[in-house]
């Protein structure tokens, strides 16, 4: 799924500006104007784009289909594409206040749209439904007070850990609650040192933000503050990227070669360690446990990521998959509130998403679906609901600007792993970067 397991990437900021200058020209104009359609007599017409795979596409028409037949009086009309396009697009169509009414919507832009009053806010709309999410999930659709989106799906980072390779190496499962970075590559040296063919123990990083991020709040930091700025300590960052060069160095992890080669956010999910069986342990979202199953063919086990000490924090926490939010210039609130109300509640969707965009935020969903799974799905939605206790309050979305920052964490992470620049002076530099593009936005 490519909206868990690959960082987005940055949109223009020529077209943010565009974005920005409409946004000021519409203050205030959240239920009257704007290119939605429709008008006072007939049924209300909503627009409603996503991004996704064709499998995607197909199950979420049924789901409009299904709407509009229990709505006779909403139309709902679906518009898709694929991930790469879909930011510059719809960036696009919002600057020039033709935005779709109901957005499928990443943490990593919702605060660049809602602050830019993009969105509306849905905590001052009567009769949203949420289905029974927790606080602490719709918390993560939030924005300076207001609440702009709808979380659909949570997931969290593990470890994808192929069993049939530890077997083979004579290494044994850890326990996962109890084990530390100093025993992950340990475990790593150990399954090297069998001399499986082309098989090594762990999948370096070093140049993938979700790892990185489980490392700060190991350390009780996180990668943005709630006021917007950078909360990443640089040395906290060069001893992430201090003991990825270690894993490499010693063995224990893959050649950085192999790392650069394997950067989710540039190769694609068949072609990595995990699903090739040509490592036994990798980071990952636990939703993409499925897919590298299938293509890995071998039993493969979700685990906690490794902490600092023995039982200590393992620095998880839930991110929302995606989320639901309505354009604040829709000509019709009520039927797009009624709509993320079905998307949100609905057992037909319910039945029909299962955890395609994630573990279900309603608990309720979670319990509909779970008969319904695959061996690998309901193994993901045990392993969230497994994790319950240890979980970390979500960290800041990331401000305007911050979506560069899996950007910046590739470039600046492929030059720490090819020696082109220290841990320490490459840490500063990530933090230098990511603020100027903060400020600047």
């Amino acid at each position: 799924m490519r909206d868990s397991g690959q960082r987005p990437r940055t949109v223009s900021r020529r077209t943010f500006g565009g974005l920005a200058a409409s946004a000021a020209a519409t203050a205030g104009l959240t239920a009257c104007g704007g290119g939605s359609g429709g008008g006072d007599s007939g049924p209300a017409h909503l627009r409603f784009t996503w991004w996704g795979s064709d499998a995607r596409h197909e199950y979420t028409q049924e789901i409009i289909k299904a709407f509009n037949a229990e709505n006779p009086d909403v139309v709902v009309e679906g518009e898709f594409t694929e991930w790469s396009g879909y930011w510059d697009r719809l960036a696009t169509t919002t600057a020039a206040n033709d935005s779709p009414d109901i957005i499928q919507m990443d943490a990593a832009y919702l605060k660049s749209y809602a602050d830019r009053g993009a969105l509306l806010d849905l905590s001052k709309e009567d009769g949203l439904d949420t289905g029974g999410i927790s606080d602490g999930d719709l918390a993560l659709g939030e924005s300076d007070g207001g609440l702009y989106a709808i979380v659909q799906g949570v997931v969290p980072h593990a470890i994808v850990t192929n069993t049939q390779i530890l077997e083979a190496a004579g290494v044994p499962l850890p326990d996962d609650k109890t084990w530390t970075w100093e025993e992950y590559a340990r475990l790593g040296k150990a399954v090297t040192d069998a001399g499986l063919p082309d098989v090594y123990g762990i999948q370096t990083e070093g140049v993938q933000g979700p790892p990185m991020e489980n490392w700060a709040m190991q350390m009780g930091e996180t990668l943005f503050t709630e006021d917007g700025g950078v909360g990443l300590n640089p040395d906290t960052l060069a001893s992430f990227w201090e003991y990825h060069l270690g894993l490499a160095a010693s063995g224990a992890g893959t050649p950085v070669t192999l790392t650069i080669e394997r950067n989710p956010t540039s190769s694609a999910l068949d072609q990595s360690g995990t699903a090739t069986n040509t490592v036994a342990f990798a980071p990952w979202w636990s939703t993409q446990l499925t897919a590298l199953a299938k293509a890995s063919g071998q039993p493969l086990v979700l685990l906690r990521p490794p902490a600092q000490s023995p039982g200590g924090d393992p620095g998880l926490y839930y991110k929302a998959s995606m989320y639901w939010a309505v354009s604040s210039r829709t000509e019709h609130p009520e039927a797009a509130v009624r709509f993320i109300n079905y998307l949100s509640t609905a057992d037909a969707v319910a039945d029909l998403m299962l955890t395609e965009r994630g573990i279900p935020a309603n608990p309720a969903f979670r319990e509909r679906i779970v008969d319904k799974l695959s061996d690998t799905d309901r193994a993901a939605l045990e392993y969230v609901n497994s994790i319950e206790d240890v979980v970390n309050p979500a960290p800041p979305i990331p401000p305007v600007g911050g979506s560069s920052s899996g950007e910046i964490m590739t470039r600046i992470g492929s030059d720490v792993l090819f020696g082109r620049q220290s841990p320490d002076a490459a840490a500063q530099a990530f933090v230098d970067d990511l603020t100027g593009q903060i400020e600047s936005a």
